[in-house]
């Protein structure tokens, strides 16, 4: 599974070029696999303002094809361990949802340009790994 966190969900709908295509070249390997591509609803909090910008992120979400997952009481129980574990504050809250998701099936890969909290927060869970969408 892929999981997008904000930055990769505003790539494919805002750019810059060299990021969306990246996340769009993981999407094809994703679906080539067989694998789903996903987002936690929390996530949609860092991206959605409310204002006309908003449609380029929901286009993005409906052309990729990507599931939002709820964020439910397991998942959000799984994301305060995996805070407690690293010892982290709630302001990595969403970063934590999106690794407590990938852990909670089993794991994925989450496209993001803010690794160094992701891969803190991935070393507690079980086959999480991070790309790097700038490199």
């Amino acid at each position: 599974m892929l999981l997008l966190d904000s930055e990769a969900i505003s790539s494919v709908a805002h750019g810059p070029d060299l990021r969306r295509d990246r996340v769009r070249a993981l999407v094809m390997e994703m679906r080539s696999r067989e694998l789903p591509i996903a987002t936690v609803a929390a996530v949609l909090a860092e991206v959605v303002r409310g204002r006309p910008a908003d449609a380029g992120v929901f286009a993005g979400l409906r052309r990729e094809r990507v599931e939002v997952h709820p964020v439910d009481s397991r998942t959000g129980v799984r994301a305060g361990q995996l805070l407690g574990t690293v010892g982290a504050g709630s302001d990595m809250a969403i970063d934590a949802f999106l690794v407590a998701d990938a852990d909670l099936r089993g794991g994925a890969v989450i496209a993001t340009c803010d690794t160094g909290d992701l891969r803190r927060l991935a070393s507690a869970a079980q086959r999480v790994h991070v790309a790097d969408l700038d490199r």
